[in-house]
């Protein structure tokens, strides 16, 4: 923008910055109107070279000065990331051969490598490609177990989109299907897309029951042997003489019926106490003692806040009647039941509970982890059976690959270079969480009566999830 000033010829100083041409030319012309003029000197102002008006005395220099300011830098162009979407094959997964096994099916999905794996016992048969949940919807990790299957289904969720071959792992709507849309990114609402065809033949193959373990990173399950696992036990020899008995009895028809009792496999979950056990354990002891807790239900009401209040001041303690570590140790000691359980196990069969019972976990609050135990097949009669495990890493591989990129920047490393290290205690391992865990004999050799080819074991520090329902589920075990 052009700037003007005045110079006088005298040598002073007589500076005027105005910031247009038009405003100066209109200065200088009211001077040139009201000052004196030399003899000779015309009116108005002379034009000079360079620039310049010569005026009564003054110079004004009419100069041009690069304006002050930066222009604004042209925005760079964004990026386009273009997302590729791989059409689902028209041909048919490649099943590799496998013995004729009698083994339990197990399906075991990788959510980094977006792959899903079959395996029948230690052999595995077909893996293929999927695509999870996206930002927002992303898929759960832990234990599942199929809970129904439907051919033709439509989502009661998302406007009745088609998932043909649904397998469901949950009531709240995540479920294995087919689509002819899997990409490998992902894409999903929480469901696990698979190519329509292998959907087809995974949901032929697969049955009602089996476990679905979808792992923050890449897992397969290994042998495993201990004494602490479950053993089968052979069913007792049957007497002649009370057969023969029952026979010649009269009207003792129903006596000659042997007791029946499931094949299914059963499911047994160990996982630390929650506050309804140590209640119902409270209650239970506080009856025993006289004391009159009220129903043994596991909840706090009237009855057995008051019953504890009666036993803390009768036993010395602090008077509050709420559940503490030192009302605990205290019933125990007083009803000579030994170290106070900190666990507890269940057991299911056919998605329907059968019992449950506490436990003794040792090694302090170092956490468990989370593993999945298997009992091979074996045949009727067998005392022995073998083992396959899974163990199951907490995080999601969406927040572990965001953070890598923000210490990417940092240390100006790729991401795969960067390591992310754990903090807090190590979780125990398959074979060391067996070993902290004490089962009654009593409660171990009713399992090992009950004990069926493909039943399991889930241990978890993390107690029973929201997605395990009264009836109607097996243990779901969640890694979020």
């Amino acid at each position: 923008m052009p700037k003007t000033r005045w110079i006088s010829e005298s040598g002073g100083l007589c500076v005027r910055r105005l910031t247009c041409g038009l405003s100066a030319m209109a200065l200088a012309i009211a001077l040139a109107g009201s000052g004196p003029h030399p003899a000779g000197a015309q009116s108005g102002p002379a034009a000079t070279t360079s620039g310049e008006f010569q005026l009564a005395g003054h110079t004004l220099v009419h100069s041009f000065v690069q304006p002050s300011y930066r222009p604004r830098p042209r925005p760079r162009p964004r990026r386009r990331y273009i997302r590729k979407r791989i059409k689902a094959p028209m041909t048919p997964a490649k099943w590799y051969p496998a013995e004729d096994t009698k083994d339990p099916v197990q399906v075991i999905v990788s959510l980094p490598e977006k792959r899903l794996t079959v395996y029948k016992g230690d052999k595995l048969l077909v893996t293929s490609r999927i695509s999870t949940g996206k930002t927002g919807y992303a898929t759960p990790s832990g234990v599942f177990s199929i809970l129904q299957k439907n051919r033709y289904h439509r989502s009661n969720i998302y406007s009745g989109a088609p998932m043909p071959f649904m397998q469901r792992l949950t009531w709240s709507g995540i479920a294995l299907h087919g689509s002819n849309a899997v990409p490998n990114f992902p894409a999903s609402h929480g469901c696990i897309r698979l190519p329509t065809a292998f959907a087809s033949q995974l949901f032929r193959f697969t049955r009602k029951g089996a476990h679905v373990i979808v792992a923050n990173e890449k897992t397969e399950p290994f042998a495993i042997a201990s004494d602490k696992l479950f053993q089968p036990s052979a069913p007792p020899p049957e007497n002649p003489d009370r057969v023969e008995a029952g026979i010649a009895a009269p009207g003792n028809g129903a006596g000659m019926e042997k007791e029946k009792r499931s094949t299914s496999p059963i499911r047994v979950l160990i996982t630390r106490r929650t506050g309804r056990e140590r209640i119902i354990d409270v209650q239970e002891i506080l009856n025993d003692l006289s004391f009159g807790a009220g129903d043994v239900d596991g909840y706090m009401g009237p009855d057995t806040a008051q019953a504890i209040r009666r036993f803390q001041a009768t036993y010395g303690l602090g008077v509050n009647g709420m559940v503490s570590d030192e009302l605990i140790e205290m019933l125990y000691e007083v009803a000579e039941k030994g170290t106070p359980a900190n666990g507890h196990l269940y057991v299911r069969q056919d998605f329907n509970p059968v019992f449950d019972a506490p436990v003794v976990i040792t090694g302090g609050e170092r956490p468990l982890g989370s593993h999945l135990y298997t009992a091979m097949y074996f045949e009727p009669g067998a005392t022995q059976t073998r083992w396959r495990a899974v163990t199951l890493k907490k995080g999601s591989p969406i927040n572990a690959h965001n953070k890598k990129r923000r210490l990417r920047k940092k240390k100006k490393k790729p991401v795969e270079d960067i390591v992310l290290t754990a903090t807090g205690p190590v979780p125990s391992t398959a074979r060391e969480a067996l070993n902290r865990i004490e089962i009654p004999r009593e409660i171990r050799q009713r399992i090992n009566k009950m004990l069926t080819p493909g039943s399991s074991l889930a241990i978890t520090n993390d107690g029973i999830s929201r997605e395990t329902t009264p009836r109607g589920t097996d243990f779901v075990v969640l890694m979020q």
